[in-house]
């Protein structure tokens, strides 16, 4: 075996480098794409979520409050919750603790 490298050994270590920096570069633009969807969405996060459930009037320890540390888990259950607004929010989380937990 020798120890050179042809011409034609060189020329597909370039391209291999060459896509291994492609994709390295696109790894990385694709991390600071996901690091700045976090930083900036912060509207469904669980400790927002979790604020508007205190505004709406559940208190801690209560009913409402145990079932939205449950739901709240979950991405969507957060998005439905704050669209649905403070004035309604309260009696949404009580439907949905009857509801689970079968009280009427």
């Amino acid at each position: 075996m020798a120890d050179e490298w042809s011409d034609e050994d060189t020329k597909t270590a370039e391209v291999m480098m060459e896509q291994i920096t492609r994709i390295g570069d696109i790894a990385e633009r694709c991390q600071k794409s996901f690091e700045s969807f976090i930083k900036t969405d912060d509207a469904a996060s669980v400790p927002t979520v979790m604020n508007a459930v205190l505004a709406c009037g559940a208190k801690e320890g209560s009913d409402e409050h145990f079932i939205a540390t449950e739901l709240f888990v979950k991405r969507t259950q957060q998005e439905i919750f704050l669209h649905t607004g403070e004035a309604s929010g309260f009696g949404w989380l009580r439907r949905k603790y009857r509801s689970k937990y079968g009280h009427q």
